[in-house]
């Protein structure tokens, strides 16, 4: 009985949600990217550890329905990030802006994440989080040191964001609104 009326509670409730949106959320170990779908989900960063395989959330925000797999960062899970990827409207990819040392690895990772063909076409969200630790990369030398430029397939955009001070995060929830599916 349980059961049945949640998923009739589901069904009723999604009548109020006009948009959906499924989103891949990855991007290295420690880049953010649970806190940011904890703010997405809850508007406040909460107490998070380190994503072991993944994890798939229903955020409902703003009228649209998000379902997010947010996918861990360590090397054995990047493999598996174009298969999520995929099946998704949207792939958002978190860089740590203050973890200078790993930008090299961000770069190989995100191009080799879009050298799959069966993603070229979805949309690539990369948010430039931790803006608010000094020192961070600027937008230019992020599109700099991971060669943005040369992604001409992908449609792309960089939002700078802090997902422990709930920075950008309005500017992305608009953003995913205005890809999402009617």
């Amino acid at each position: 009985m349980g059961a049945k009326f949640s998923a009739m509670l589901r069904k009723t409730f999604s009548r109020f949600y006009k948009k959906k949106c499924s989103i891949c959320l990855v991007g290295l170990e420690n880049s953010g990217k649970t806190t940011i779908l904890s703010v997405l989900a809850h508007g406040a960063p909460a107490s998070t550890v380190p994503t072991i395989g993944l994890n798939v959330r229903v955020v409902h925000k703003d009228r649209i329905e998000m379902k997010v797999w947010d996918i861990g960062g360590q090397k054995q899970y990047r493999e598996g990030w174009a298969r999520y990827a995929e099946g998704s409207d949207v792939c958002v990819f978190v860089v740590d802006t203050a973890d200078l040392a790993k930008l090299p690895t961000v770069k190989e990772e995100l191009h080799a994440l879009l050298s799959n063909d069966s993603i070229a076409t979805i949309p690539l969200l990369i948010l430039a989080n931790k803006i608010d630790l000094t020192p961070h990369v600027s937008e230019r030398e992020l599109v700099d040191s991971l060669g943005l430029e040369e992604i001409v397939r992908t449609p792309w955009i960089i939002m700078p964001v802090s997902a422990l001070n709930v920075v950008g995060i309005d500017s992305v929830l608009e953003w995913l609104i205005g890809v999402a599916k009617d």
